[in-house]
């Protein structure tokens, strides 16, 4: 696999204003494209450090992928950067020049407009990735030292221009991801490893995320069919706790089986705060079979909205298998759906008590016939509960549908 590397520019990710979520969602799909992504960097904006930073990766790289810096303001330097670390001249492309001049008008400030149409200054032999969104545009330029890509900061702008290169670039084989949920991390390491131990030509490494454990198989020689094989093998021995084999998430696996099953699903919602729903309208189509979600954080919306009764919740409380099933028996029936899930529970940090700490998360299937209820024990912050709880309720409408279909 061809090396590459990503570099993150910008002061408000060095200091922590900001999250870097572009770095995970690039080195990501370069693997899919089958490059080898071994350093991520990040850079304030800072001419030098940038310039000084890129020269040092593309000495040892194929690929350089820089994001960030290429807008309008003062601190947008990368451009200037680029030019400095590979002797490159910026010359204005007419194009997108007379593009942002237009978009320039919109602006009441001179300088302000002057600094708009500065991003049509391109790497002298660069092709232009144009903006899908927003107004900067991308730039590959290639040379002796391979490519380097430089690709817009805010994510939404960043992702389309990045698809548009990797479309072009993509080399050898890209690798086999089995995906895997309501297992450890080790667990899913030690299965996938002795079946690997029969294979040659094989890495493998293991990635977990709150709740999800993916078992990646990189390509060492031993080639497509044969890492087609390796994660059928790896798939089966897992049987139920792998959810996926050719990429989809868990929200897009849990969406396919409704529409396959002809199951509509509705989700009831209450320490979750509409990240379920959230995670299901993520994925296109859904609307195929997700009829909505209601979300009920306080107890009178329970009752009222939901039809819970005040005696389950007096009794039992809000975080308890009485109210989990109503709740989920509530919003089928009001949302006309085949099958429901619901979530409640306490995120913290506060709210926990002896016999209910914090992490404590009631969850609720229900269809026309019965419902049940399932209590797990979640750990981590308060996004950190809220993140696996929405992951459970996914698996479980994920095992019921399944379930069904067989």
């Amino acid at each position: 696999m061809r090396a590459a590397a990503v570099l993150v520019v910008g002061s408000e990710l060095v200091t922590g204003v900001r999250l870097d979520t572009n770095s995970t969602e690039v080195t990501a799909a370069l693997l899919a494209a089958g490059f080898a992504p071994d350093e991520v960097v990040a850079r304030p904006d800072d001419e030098a450090a940038i310039a000084e930073t890129v020269r040092r990766l593309v000495d040892t790289h194929d690929l350089v992928v820089v994001t960030g810096g290429l807008g309008p303001t003062h601190d947008d330097v990368t451009r200037e950067a680029v030019s400095r670390a590979l002797g490159l001249p910026l010359v204005p492309d007419p194009r997108l020049a007379e593009r942002l001049t237009q978009v320039a008008r919109r602006h009441r400030d001179p300088e302000a407009a002057a600094q708009v149409v500065r991003q049509a200054d391109v790497l002298e032999g660069a092709r232009v990735l144009e903006p899908a969104t927003g107004t900067a545009p991308g730039q590959v330029v290639s040379g002796p030292w391979g490519h380097v890509v430089l690709l817009p900061g805010p994510p939404h702008e960043m992702r389309p221009m990045l698809e548009s290169f990797l479309g072009t670039v993509r080399v050898g084989v890209a690798p086999r991801f089995v995906r895997c949920v309501g297992i450890s991390e080790s667990d899913v390491q030690v299965t996938a490893q002795r079946l690997l131990d029969a294979y040659a030509g094989i890495g493998f490494t293991v990635l977990a995320s709150p709740a999800l454990v993916d078992a990646v198989l990189f390509d060492a020689g031993a080639g497509g069919e044969v890492l087609d094989r390796a994660a059928a093998e790896i798939a089966s021995a897992l049987a139920e706790d792998c959810y996926s084999t050719d990429g989809s998430t868990l929200a897009e696996t849990v969406i396919a089986l409704a529409r396959d099953a002809r199951c509509s699903v509705a989700v009831a919602e209450s320490c979750t705060g509409g990240l379920l729903g959230g995670a299901l309208t993520e994925v296109p189509g859904a609307s195929d079979v997700f009829c909505g979600g209601i979300v009920s954080y306080a107890d009178d919306v329970k009752t009222s909205v939901l039809g819970v009764p005040p005696g389950t919740l007096q009794d039992h409380g809000a975080v308890s298998a009485e109210t989990a099933a109503a709740m989920a028996e509530g919003v089928r029936e009001r949302l006309g759906a085949d099958l429901a899930v619901a979530v409640t529970g306490i995120a913290g940090p506060g709210g926990g008590t002896p016999s209910k700490p914090v992490g404590t998360v009631w969850f609720a299937v229900a269809d026309a016939d019965e419902s049940s209820a399932t209590l797990r024990h979640l750990f981590g912050d308060r996004d950190g509960i809220r993140t696996r709880a929405v992951v459970t309720a996914l698996d479980l409408l994920r095992r019921e549908i399944g379930g069904r279909a067989r």
